[in-house]
């Protein structure tokens, strides 16, 4: 063939394709024999597009393994052809990068990639608007990126997989600083009296403890502004400190918070500075695709997407490609159930039938019980390892903290288990959650469900999850967090639930659970009527309508860039409109009076203290002023015993739920050496929860006060110092009332005076040294005490076996409150006794 003939039927190709999406597909030259056509739902969402390809920012939802990759390559294809400008196709990580690039080339969609051989520099096929260019977000992202020195403006751009793509935007803007180099330590040092004078005990125990962390006050950060520049100047070019961040954060520093723990000092911004990447900001058209994921927030508040397209997706409405999934959490049904042992009959089950089994956990540490009962753990060459499993059978293998990024889908396997799920990504993050408590359970959630969709991952696939572990088990149990999880996931543990009913017993278990895999495993008629009767069934709790708190992170963005702009004014405006907001709660009430009290800092600092004084009226997680308050003692405000006892027993999914937790905070309260007192103090802080008391950990939360606090009325309070691994012969020693009274005085100053306040140690012993001081507001838990208290416990556990959650009352709880000394006034006359001299 001539080569210039060539060269015109190739121009005429390009003239004549569509620029509908949908109708492009069938004309593009397909490479393979054999690939498939559009699926039902891919089909939808490019029919839904083309009425809202208008739009800047879309949101594509999915469901896992629905041909997400394809539907966005179609769209940029579409918008290539359409207006002859240049468009991008962004990827979390180079292994995605590289699966989209050859699926592109499958479908003859015209893509590139940034050559590692030539990594500065584009190719010629994206600058002359003639290919997609596939590559990772991070290479968008970086304050020396190559989009901005070359002034490169886009018409369009995807982000794949977006929730991953918001975590390695969120890193490329967090300075993180290891603690083996001099620079953590130097920070440190620089604000060692602030952190001592926020919480002392915290600072001071937080090398030993590997889950504590802190959160320095923004008045330190901004005041030693000069200081921190100087010690992380020399930093600038170190790759792993602040190459690729240096211009935001040196540009930026009043928008910076740190955070640190044992391992790491953390310093990232109040929100991403996304809009500074010009490519991004000046994109006729964002895209994002995600997995079907309910919680968004992170999109709009950190990729400045719209509440409308995060309110108004598009995603197919028929449910038909999801594939089915058993869904079983034998530890909710069996309170006996032995993760090893079981698990161990199970997989050997699972694999005389040939079956191959992927467990995904979230460290190396977790994959050793798996390592024991028989598996290979994938650490190298991973993906020759996964392409073995799709071409062999009896197959056991674990990966390593991936949750996604893995295609084990048709016949492939049909076996998943997921132990455990990584908790936070950034110390941000936990601190934010031990003040508001939804964080984790949104990250689970996802995790979880992409998760599930390495092994079922069309309409034609089926297989069996297992979900194990305790923050998976801790997840569950909480009916609240179900919101968390889109329909089809909740229908599916709902039908575990159905499944593997309360009368399962220890010793059938495994033979049930066996049983009930092979006829989903084999598709069984009776499962697939069942499995498909149930899913058609109306969810319980219909998706509530976000538009509010959307309109709430959307507020909080925009008063953050205004700061960020020096309009200091305007931002506290915004802010305030929030905390008018009557529906927020104490907890976000305090959060957005101390980011009012940050931005107030630099033009009023009187007016600052005053709001961090304020917040801590919301919420004890929040910093000490950092000038003296006019003085306020806290009122106590605790609700009805019995009505809070309901409540907590009513967040649990089931009862049994309820009683597998009584189940684990038993073996906690018992005194032995051997016993952690974390383990100790975690269970009284849970059995107050139980018991409908205010209950908490001072010490722990905000490194001041008793080890535990139960407020029991409003005047009645518990103040706790526990001693539960102390030898049984010895004695309370002068040193431990000393501590005892410290704590009480604590909370004389802490709270507006009330009749009764108890001192309580609880330790083995009711025996005191001659030279401790006690007088008749001091008490002990002794281990006669503690064995009654527990042994009661056990009959409450009892009384909720025989009730289910709907059936219960707050009348019947009083009742049953009122029978084991639970009611806060016999509580104090039954459990608490007296120190006495030694004999």
């Amino acid at each position: 063939m001539s080569f210039f003939k060539k060269l015109n039927e190739q121009n005429n190709n390009e003239s004549i394709l569509p620029t509908d999406p949908y109708k492009l597909f069938y004309s593009l030259n397909k490479k393979e024999e054999g690939i498939e056509n559009l699926r039902n739902g891919q089909k939808e969402v490019l029919k839904n597009y083309i009425s809202r390809k208008g739009e800047k920012y879309l949101l594509i939802k999915m469901n896992t393994g629905a041909g997400k990759t394809l539907v966005g390559l179609l769209i940029l294809y579409s918008k290539m052809l359409e207006t002859k400008e240049k468009v991008i196709f962004l990827c979390p990580d180079n292994q995605l990068v590289d699966q989209a690039y050859q699926q592109s080339k499958k479908y003859d969609i015209p893509t590139c990639v940034v050559e590692e051989s030539n990594s500065n520099e584009f190719p010629e096929d994206f600058l002359n608007n003639k290919a997609i260019l596939i590559t990772t977000i991070q290479r968008l992202f970086n304050s020396k990126n190559i989009f901005e020195r070359d002034k490169i403006i886009v018409n369009s751009i995807v982000i794949d997989d977006a929730h991953k793509c918001v975590e390695k935007v969120k890193d490329a803007f967090t300075v993180k600083i290891p603690s083996n180099i001099d620079l953590y330590k130097q920070l440190i040092q620089l604000f060692s009296d602030e952190f001592k004078r926020q919480a002392e005990g915290t600072f001071s125990l937080i090398d030993q403890n590997p889950n504590s962390y802190m959160k320095l006050p923004f008045w330190s950060w901004l005041d030693k502004k000069t200081e921190v520049i100087n010690l992380l100047k020399p930093y600038a070019k170190n790759q792993n400190i602040l190459l690729f961040k240096e211009d935001w954060f040196f540009s930026n520093y009043e928008q910076y918070e740190l955070y640190f723990n044992s391992s790491a000092i953390e310093i990232t911004p109040l929100k991403c500075f996304v809009d500074s990447i010009r490519t991004y900001k000046d994109a006729k058209h964002i895209y994002a695709l995600s997995a079907t994921f309910e919680n968004n927030d992170s999109l709009l508040f950190d990729l400045n997407f719209s509440v409308d397209s995060i309110i108004n997706p598009i995603e197919p409405k028929n449910i038909n490609d999801y594939g089915q999934r058993l869904v079983l959490s034998p530890e909710r049904y069996c309170k006996d159930f032995d993760n090893s042992k079981d698990m161990k009959e199970i997989i050997q089950y699972h694999l005389s039938k040939e079956q191959n089994i992927l467990v995904l956990v979230p460290s190396f540490r977790e994959s050793n019980l798996w390592e024991q009962l028989g598996a290979k753990v994938l650490k190298e060459n991973i993906e020759e390892e996964l392409e073995r499993v799709k071409n062999t059978k009896k197959n056991f293998v674990v990966v390593v903290n991936r949750y996604e990024g893995i295609d084990l889908g048709g016949k492939a396997c049909n076996i998943l288990i997921i132990h455990n799920v990584p908790k936070y990504k950034f110390i941000k993050e936990r601190y934010y959650e031990t003040i508001n408590y939804t964080l984790n359970s949104n990250l689970t959630a996802q995790t979880i469900e992409q998760g599930m969709g390495r092994i079922v991952r069309s309409g034609n696939d089926f297989g069996v999850v297992y979900l194990l572990g305790r923050n998976i088990l801790k997840f569950l149990r909480e009916k609240d967090n179900f919101k968390y999880l889109n329909n089809h996931t909740k229908k599916e543990i709902e039908i575990g639930i159905d499944s593997l009913s309360a009368d399962v017993k220890k010793e059938n278990i495994v033979k049930t659970i066996c049983e009930i895999t092979d006829e989903v495993l084999s598709q069984n008629a009776n499962w697939l009527t069942f499995y498909q009767k149930q899913m058609s069934k109306k969810p319980d709790n219909p998706i509530q309508n976000k538009k509010d708190s959307l309109e709430i992170k959307e507020i909080e963005r925009d008063a953050i860039e205004l700061f960020n702009k020096g309009k200091y004014e305007e931002a506290i405006c915004l802010v305030d409109n929030i905390l008018n907001n009557k529906n927020i709660t104490d907890e976000e009430r305090a959060i957005y009076l101390t980011l009012s009290a940050y931005i107030t800092y630099g033009i009023d600092k009187n007016k600052s203290n005053d709001l961090i004084i304020k917040s801590n009226d919301y919420s004890r997680h929040m910093f000490e002023p950092f000038l003296a308050r006019g003085y306020s003692k806290k009122q106590l405000k605790v609700g009805n015993q019995f009505e809070k006892a309901l409540t907590f027993i009513q967040k649990f999914s089931t009862i049994n739920d309820a009683i597998a937790t009584l189940n684990e905070i038993l073996p906690k309260l018992v005194y032995n050496e051997s016993n952690p007192a974390d383990e100790f103090e975690r269970g009284l802080k849970e059995l107050g929860d139980f018991l409908g008391f205010e209950s908490s950990r001072p010490e722990k939360e905000y490194g001041k006060g008793c080890d535990n606090l139960w407020i029991l009325d409003n005047e009645t309070a518990l103040i706790m110092e526990a001693k539960s691994q102390k030898k049984t012969q010895n004695i309370i020693s002068k040193e431990e009332m000393g501590q005892l009274m410290q704590s009480i005085q604590w909370f004389k100053d802490k709270y507006v005076s009330i009749s009764n306040v108890y001192g309580v140690s609880l330790q083995y012993n009711n025996q005191k040294e001659p030279t401790a001081n006690i007088n008749n507001n001091i008490k002990v838990i002794d281990n006669l005490s503690l064995s009654k208290l527990t042994e009661n416990l056990c009959s409450y556990r009892d009384f909720l076996s025989k009730n289910n959650i709907s059936n219960l009352s707050k009348e019947s709880i009083k009742m049953e409150f009122d029978r084991l000394c639970f009611s806060s006034d016999k509580f104090v006359n039954t459990f608490l006794k007296n120190i006495i001299e030694r004999k």
